[in-house]
């Protein structure tokens, strides 16, 4: 039974809306860097804090792996789990680069999808630190047809730990950012396979080719910092005090606040390139942890030694410096290319990255719906476009929102409720 909060009524109250039609799609934001670390304005988002939150549920999934001491804190592919208590279909929904399960946009989703009446899985992004340890088959993450193997083995655990307890009518597939990317892949292996059998999968806010997008990741950070990750400590604790300056706490820095950031930015005005850098440290940090920790599983010797082990008394702080100066595209050109080249150029690799290299599978899919913003900060100029040609009547582009800034909009969650097949 569900309880009935202020996050379910708002629900309830949008949900009805859908019947009469799509909500005015009013988001305020212009700026592509603004919407990306703002996300939805408060007065406007949906509200999903008071909803019912996953359950966390570790699952080992090669149980001859030893994992070393220094990932005790790992063991075990964690996933979220929120269950109906009556019979309904399963979403699994696939987190964005270096996130896991608790992710904002990860906790959202599983609110609307399970308000919508399905039961909802949560998985880790393969680039994260607790996949690779635990579900990587080669510890090499990035490409999406290996990582669609990775993820649909996994898939198909979970799905037989969840039909020990509840009744499971369906699957369907969902991914934020570069989890979007992996389930576009991950469903084209399952339509080979048909194990699983997706009904519905829904791509929102995916790179068009991740090869591309990496690329402008990585410049993002020097956008304000022209030494890159070298001006980074300045850079943060400048940060900070600007914050500081704007919560109304007298305790530690409150980030729970929604309206925190939204007022340094209206207090501060920062600039663009500021704001860019911002969120190209942001992804440098979870480069950082992915880059670290498959290295120490496929025993590459980029940054940790091969024959070393790795324990709970490794000091990690000179391993990890170079790590926060390891580009994707040092990933790309240094670790991912070794494992994945076999004889082949490197723009053929790259190309395989993309959504373009299964569009044939991707054009007019009826089962396959895209959302995404014209602005797009992890876009090339001209991506939206070629998607918008690529999936036709089944994308949703808006014009603004940077990358899933605008997912709490209710517009937003109108065109995710009605596609999904919410009850």
């Amino acid at each position: 039974m569900k309880l009935i909060t202020a996050a379910f009524l708002s629900f309830i109250i949008l949900f009805s809306a859908a019947q009469a039609g799509e909500p005015v799609y009013d988001y305020p934001i212009n700026n592509p860097y603004v919407a990306t670390i703002i996300t939805t304005p408060p007065e406007i988002k949906v509200d999903y804090h008071d909803s019912p939150k996953p359950v966390e549920r570790r699952i080992v999934i090669f149980p001859e792996r030893e994992i070393p001491e220094g990932f005790w804190y790992e063991r075990g592919l964690k996933y979220g789990e929120l269950l109906q208590d009556h019979p309904a279909a399963i979403v699994y929904v696939i987190a964005g680069t270096g996130a896991d399960i608790h992710a904002e946009k990860m906790q959202y989703l599983s609110a609307i999808l399970y308000y919508a009446g399905f039961h909802v899985i949560l998985l880790p992004s393969p680039t994260h630190q607790n996949f690779i340890v635990n579900a990587s088959s080669n510890f090499i993450v990035g490409n999406p047809r290996q990582d669609a193997v990775d993820l649909y083995k996994v898939m198909q655990m979970i799905d037989a730990e969840v039909k020990k307890k509840a009744t499971v009518t369906g699957h369907r597939l969902c991914g934020f950012s570069l989890g979007a990317l992996n389930a576009a892949f991950t469903a084209k292996l399952d339509d080979e396979q048909k194990v699983l059998n997706f009904s519905h999968v829904l791509l929102i806010n995916p790179p068009y080719n991740l090869y591309a997008s990496i690329k402008i990741i990585d410049n993002l950070l020097y956008s304000a910092m022209p030494q890159g990750v070298n001006n980074a400590d300045a850079f943060v604790k400048s940060a900070l005090m600007r914050l500081s300056s704007v919560s109304q706490s007298g305790d530690a820095l409150d980030f729970s606040n929604e309206r925190l950031l939204l007022d340094a930015y209206n207090k501060y005005a920062p600039s663009d390139a500021r704001l860019a850098s911002t969120i190209g440290l942001s992804f440098r940090l979870s480069a950082a942890n992915m880059v670290f920790a498959s290295d120490v599983m496929s025993h590459s010797g980029y940054i940790f030694p091969k024959n070393q082990e790795f324990t709970t008394s490794t000091h990690l702080n000179d391993y990890m410096a170079v790590a926060l100066r390891t580009s994707f595209q040092n990933y790309f050109d240094d670790i991912y290319s070794d494992q994945y080249l076999r004889g082949r150029d490197k723009s053929e690799l790259a190309a395989e990255s993309g959504l373009e290299s299964i569009s044939g599978y991707l054009h007019n899919n009826p089962k396959i719906k895209l959302i995404t913003n014209q602005d797009d900060i992890i876009l090339a100029p001209g991506d939206g476009e070629k998607m918008g040609v690529i999936f036709g009547n089944n994308a949703v582009i808006f014009a603004n929102g940077g990358h899933g800034g605008n997912l709490g909009h209710p517009t937003v969650a109108y065109h995710i409720f009605k596609f999904m097949g919410g009850k």
